[in-house]
């Protein structure tokens, strides 16, 4: 019996119809969504494959990479074993006893060490294994390491040291051999003069040593002597230099009031700077140098000065009475006198031309020694003076003295008194400036021989200005203070 042939209806039709643009739906679906996903991880993709074809293929027995050196040798495409053994063939490391010799060019100075002195070390199994596993897949950092080698080589030494030590054996050298030159020197103990011999200075390069010796090291150059030599630095100044020159050649005292402590205490650390201080032939001495910086960090107080014409507190008041009675010794000693300045008005420790006043760093007192010895200073505080006392060779014939003498030029009567206002004085107080005239003189040297006038030779010129009569008038308002209704002034 023959089944009859399906004959689709129209219900199946339609049903056929829609799975088919459904089946066309989902293809359009995937085709996009594959798409989308290939062009965003595109960038990773290539970066996989690129790394999948850069990425060496992993061998059975390692072999060292082009560009891993082994002490500066190019083993690439050795095994282990065969760089190993090249290594070896070509590195000696059985050194024994004195690898290196520092000596002097005179043969009064020789150093020796060994590999020990120094920690050097030869690691040529662990070095080459090193090499060998360097950029392999098997390395933890190996695309690292690869890419290292791209842009260069990558060298492995096979000895090690320690660089303190062979700074450490310089060192050592160093202290044996260099020593400062040092002139001769003096000082005054009790009364007497103790000297102290000059001494020669020697040197050596220990930089080229310390970088040849390292070289050396660096590129296994053992067996090796390395020299140097010493040179010698004469001491500029003998003890010859002290030789007859323990005379007393100038000195000076004045006299001070010792009612003002901070005073005192200027004098005597003015004093303390100069004091013991050697002024070898042609050098010039320089009191500023020795005094600042004026603060209170070096020694200084506050104490009188003279500031314009007015006496006020300043840092160093007092100074000058040092300077001044140094000034008047050196004019003795008939030494050279290259800067002094005379105060702008009389000072009561000095004549009229026997001061030097000093100023920050542009009023400074100096003199020369120009002798042949050198020339010594004493200076001290007693209780009532200032001593200033220079030792040195007496360059003069016996029977030759000097008088110091000076003389009013000229005298100015200051301006007519005035008035002006102080807004620090209080209502009802004055204060006076009392006049000065000023002055002007020259001070000479009179030169005797035998008792004999033979020569009167001018020092210097001196100009002290005038000081006008000032009263100052206060304008200072009282402070008050109000209690209940009463009210009470402060004076």
């Amino acid at each position: 019996i023959m089944k009859a042939e399906h004959i689709p209806t129209k219900k199946h039709r339609i049903r056929r119809k829609a799975n088919k643009k459904r089946l066309i739906n989902i293809a359009i679906v995937c085709i996009v969504g594959f798409g989308a996903i290939h062009f965003s991880w595109r960038p990773v993709l290539s970066q996989y494959y690129q790394m999948k074809i850069n990425r060496p293929v992993k061998q059975t027995e390692p072999k060292i990479k082009k560009g891993v050196l082994v002490d500066g040798m190019d083993l690439s495409g050795m095994t282990y074993e065969k760089a190993l053994n090249t290594i070896k063939s070509k590195i000696k490391t059985d050194y024994e006893g004195v690898v290196f010799t520092i000596e002097s060019s005179d043969g009064k100075h020789k150093y020796e060490y060994t590999l020990d002195d120094f920690d050097i070390k030869f690691n040529i199994d662990n070095t080459v294994k090193q090499a060998v596993n360097f950029a392999q897949t098997s390395s933890d950092n190996w695309w690292r390491e690869f890419k290292t080698l791209e842009s260069g080589t990558v060298n492995m030494p096979v000895m090690t040291y320690s660089p303190d030590k062979v700074n450490a054996a310089i060192n050592k050298i160093k202290s044996d051999i260099i020593v400062e030159a040092k002139d001769a020197t003096e000082k005054r103990v009790n009364g007497s003069f103790q000297v102290s011999q000059s001494q020669t200075g020697y040197n050596f390069d220990y930089e080229k040593v310390l970088n040849e010796l390292t070289q050396s090291i660096k590129n296994n150059d053992f067996n090796k002597t390395i020299k140097f030599d010493i040179t010698e630095t004469k001491p500029k100044y003998e003890s010859s230099i002290f030789t007859g020159a323990d005379r007393l050649i100038g000195n000076y005292s004045s006299q001070y009031k010792g009612n003002d402590e901070n005073r005192v205490q200027n004098l005597r650390n003015a004093c303390s700077k100069i004091n013991g201080v050697i002024l070898y032939p042609g050098e010039e001495f320089s009191t500023n140098a020795h005094f600042n910086p004026c603060t209170e960090e070096n020694g200084w107080a506050l104490a009188g000065t003279i500031v314009k014409g007015k006496i006020e507190d300043s840092v160093g008041g007092g100074m000058c009475q040092v300077s001044s009675a140094l000034y008047d010794a050196v004019l003795y000693a008939e030494l050279e006198v290259t800067e002094r300045h005379n105060h702008s008005m009389k000072v009561g420790y000095s004549p009229y031309a026997f001061d030097a006043t000093l100023a920050g760093d542009y009023k400074d007192f100096k003199f020369k020694n120009n002798t042949n010895k050198a020339v010594y200073i004493e200076s001290y505080l007693t209780s009532s003076n200032v001593v200033v006392n220079l030792y040195g060779e007496e360059i003069h014939p016996a029977g030759r003295t000097i008088e110091l003498e000076n003389k009013l030029i000229e005298e100015t009567d200051p301006d007519e008194p005035v008035e002006k206002k102080d807004p620090t004085l209080l209502e009802g107080e004055t204060e006076v400036v009392t006049p000065l005239n000023g002055y002007k003189y020259e001070l000479y040297k009179k030169v005797y021989e035998n008792g004999v006038l033979k020569e009167t030779v001018k020092i210097n010129t001196s100009t002290y200005s005038p000081r006008q009569q000032v009263t100052y008038i206060g304008t200072k308002k009282a402070e008050t203070t109000t209690e209940s209704t009463e009210t009470t002034t402060k004076s």
